[in-house]
């Protein structure tokens, strides 16, 4: 239980708002929801996994350590970390974020948005963890941001990969069906990453208390 109640407190906000986006939206493409919702909860879980190994704070930290910020945990000095392999960390922590926003959203298969959303998602981690005495970094946030942009890369080679064995199996097959493997991509609203995001952040840092479960 004590595993699976930070878990809750990241999926329950972004599931009260799939409930009321689901049943006010006028959803032309209800046949893909149950696909679409299976993908949104594997970056559901990610966003999870991802908030969990950088420990962003919780209001419950607050008036925990001396002083609510501390300036000399922020960093705000380029490439000032220590060791190569919290930049590879970094980066590697948010490939998947890159790789499954245009993977899911449509309106992703921009890298611009890719980055600026992996901007924001790094910096409210950032932002948050000044409550819980870690360090807040530039470094993290440039290497995040960096990370995401190169999982949006890899996601356009899979899937010109992919379509180019689609093509070849078309031209075999003389079928259109496998032509496009991604025309069945939906969005319950527009801004629905965006939002999930923002949920799962604000989630994780008003709902999760650690005294309930202490380590």
């Amino acid at each position: 239980m004590s595993s699976l109640y930070p878990f809750i407190c990241v999926i329950l906000p972004c599931l009260i708002y799939q409930i009321f986006a689901i049943k006010q939206g006028d959803l032309k493409e209800k046949t893909y929801l149950v696909p679409h919702l299976i993908w949104v909860y594997i970056f559901l879980i990610y966003i999870y996994l991802a908030i969990s190994v950088a420990g962003i704070g919780s209001v419950w930290d607050i008036g925990q350590y001396s002083g609510i910020i501390r300036l000399e945990e922020i960093n705000l000095i380029l490439f000032n970390s220590n060791g190569i392999l919290t930049y590879i960390l970094n980066i590697i922590m948010f490939m998947p974020l890159g790789f499954l926003l245009p993977l899911i959203w449509e309106r992703f298969r921009n890298p611009i948005r890719v980055f600026l959303t992996g901007v924001g998602f790094s910096l409210a981690i950032e932002i948050c963890q000044l409550f819980n005495h870690r360090a807040t970094d530039i470094d993290d946030l440039v290497m995040n941001s960096l990370g995401a942009v190169l999982g949006y890369f890899i996601w356009i080679f899979v899937s010109n990969l992919f379509n180019s064995i689609n093509k070849e199996i078309a031209f075999i097959s003389k079928s259109e069906d496998t032509m496009d493997t991604y025309k069945t991509t939906m969005s319950i609203s527009k801004n629905e990453a965006i939002i999930y995001l923002i949920l799962s952040v604000l989630g994780e840092f008003f709902l999760y208390n650690w005294y309930i479960f202490p380590n």
